[in-house]
Order: C-alpha cells, then structure tokens, then sequence
C-alpha cells in the first residue's frame, strides 16, 4: 500500500538552477552536473515527509547514513540519533574518502588546541586547515570550487534542506555527478510505502 507521494523534479545543473533558491544557484557545478529537490504529500495532500510515519522514517533512515551538520553547525558523524529537524547539510560517504577527510578535520581541530598551547611558550607553525574545515569554518556554509570539487570526490552525493519551508518538512536538494546511487538507495528506503512522482517542471512540485 501506498501510503505517501515522493515528488521529485530532477536535471542537469545548467537547468535546474533557473529554478532553485539562491543558495543551490551559487554552487559551482558543472553543466552536465546531476540535481533534484525532493517533496512529499500524503494521502489527503498535505506537504512534508512527516505527515506520514512511513515519511518520517525514511527520513530518519537517510539520515542514519549520512554525515550531517546539526543545528549548531558541528560535524556529526552518522547514526541512528533521532532528529527533530532536517538537518541543513548531508554528505554520504563514497568508498571511506569523506570518513578519510572527516579524520583529517578532527585531528586538525586537535592540532590546534595543541598549537594554541604550544604557542604561548615559543614559535610554533600553525597547523594547515584541510579543505573540509575551511568549508565549516565558514559561517554562511557556502561552497566554492574547490569544495565542490572536494565533495564530488568524496560524496555519493549531497543533500541540502529546503530551510526556507515551502516545499514542506524534509524536503531537500541532492546533488552528484550522477544521482544513480541516491536514487537507488533513497528509493530503497521508502520502499513499498512511497509513489514516486518524477516531474519534468518545478512548478509541479507541491508548495504552500
């Protein structure tokens, strides 16, 4: 049985940003580049993935595999931690070389406590910032080329909330050179209980 809709406008990034938010239109992806927003309506056509159990839980299931920023803007490795929220960021791991750069953000953030104390005393070298801290030391989370490049190296792909709530509760942006593997593994998760809906235009998408 049915028991929600999963209505997704997809295309190739030289499209899709003519009609996204401001945000997703300064990412620098390539043309060519693999984009989708996703939604969801229940039964009675009410938006957002928690009008259903079956929506919260996959929600809570893709979550569960990804690293993700919490509300407070810290690095959080994946987990079966329930949120009540979606999270604004999500990056799933493509063969160990996020969880590689994750290790290498988290001994910089030691090496600087050390380098901190160290200085005090005498003349230290600053410890270098690898490409994943300099994107989460920046307060707007913006993404610049190299941090794309960085992500399409070492994500299967990567989800952005829609914060803004017209689309719903937990609807998102997802990118990738190719976004076969999220929708293989998104499509997965829902399973039996989700109707997917491809759209060909972003005005099919439920709004408020």
């Amino acid at each position: 049985m049915k028991n929600y809709k999963i209505i997704c406008y997809r295309a190739k990034f030289d499209t899709f940003k003519k009609f996204t938010s401001s945000r997703i239109r300064s990412i620098p992806g390539g043309i060519d580049d693999d984009f989708a927003l996703l939604a969801s309506v229940d039964q009675n056509g009410s938006i957002g993935f928690d009008k259903t159990t079956q929506g919260v839980a996959a929600i809570k299931s893709l979550i569960a595999k990804c690293y993700y920023i919490d509300i407070n803007g810290k690095l959080q490795s994946p987990s079966n931690k329930e949120l009540p929220y979606m999270p604004l960021f999500m990056f799933r791991d493509k063969e160990g070389e996020l969880e590689r750069a994750v290790n290498a953000h988290r001994r910089y953030e030691i090496d600087v406590k050390k380098y901190e104390i160290l200085s005090r005393h005498r003349s230290v070298e600053k410890p270098t910032p690898p490409i994943l801290t300099v994107f989460l030391q920046n307060d707007e989370l913006s993404i610049c080329q190299d941090v794309y490049s960085f992500f399409k190296n070492t994500c299967q792909y990567v989800a952005i909330a829609k914060i803004s709530g017209e689309y719903g509760h937990g609807a998102f942006d997802v990118f990738s050179g190719d976004l076969s593997c999220f929708f293989d593994e998104f499509g997965g998760i829902a399973g039996e209980f989700a109707e997917w809906i491809m759209v060909d235009d972003p005005s099919k998408l439920p709004i408020y």
